[in-house]
């Protein structure tokens, strides 16, 4: 029969194993935030080179432009995008701030997509991705625009984001299609912290136990 010990020794090195083996898992989950491939900005969205208005709403305005980005598998980790907000100057040379709750969506259809909306003829100067699942060095790419066939309509407002922070909210998704192109959290911390507690209070229960049947086999000889 195992003394306690020898049980503690055995079963300490399987609690600290479930820690170590749910650890990757909790990373990924967390969010950080990137920059989009400085080599893709500037640009207006008649100037990108690919154009397409797949993972963008069908009901897009002709004086409107779409813009989608795509989140690329960083050293096999697929990520997903939580929140793109992206900076433009309209053709005036006002810059606007425009993201993905007020002003557009996530897509998830293979690699993570998102798309913003925008007037036909501003410049994409930058943009940044709250993301999870990928390192903080990744980067995001604008994959391709939806060119609106007219300029901007000064009769309409800009929306309420326009020259301003975001204001978080609840991102809509557009149907799209899937490209093979190369999005905190905490959801996964707090079923492996309990995980690795259980882990331990079993080891101690199971030591605590042995110990008493040691003890009561001495007493009955």
């Amino acid at each position: 029969m195992l003394s306690p010990k020898s049980m503690l020794r055995r079963l300490v090195p399987v609690a600290l194993a479930v820690a170590i083996i749910g650890a990757p898992s909790a990373a990924q989950a967390t969010e950080v935030t990137i920059d989009i491939n400085p080599g893709n900005v500037p640009t207006t969205a008649e100037g990108h080179g690919d154009h397409s208005c797949d993972q963008v709403p069908d009901d897009i305005a002709d004086d409107q432009d779409g813009w989608v980005f795509v989140l690329p598998s960083d050293h096999g980790d697929k990520g997903k995008f939580v929140l793109v907000t992206a900076t433009f100057e309209d053709t005036e040379g006002v810059e606007h701030t425009y993201n993905t709750d007020d002003n557009g969506g996530i897509v998830e259809s293979g690699t993570s997509k998102a798309y913003i909306i925008t007037p036909a003829g501003w410049t994409l100067t930058g943009a940044t991705a709250e993301v999870t699942g990928v390192g903080e060095d990744a980067k995001f790419n604008l994959t391709h625009t939806c060119p609106g066939k007219g300029g901007e309509n000064p009769s309409e407002s800009p929306s309420p984001s326009d020259s301003g922070s975001a204001t978080p909210g609840d991102g809509t998704s557009s149907p799209g299609g899937d490209d093979e192109l190369p999005v905190t959290g905490s959801s996964l911390t707090t079923p492996l912290i309990a995980g690795v507690v259980l882990a331990l209070a079993g080891v101690i229960a199971l030591v605590l136990a042995q110990r008493r049947r040691v003890m009561a086999m001495r007493d009955n000889n």
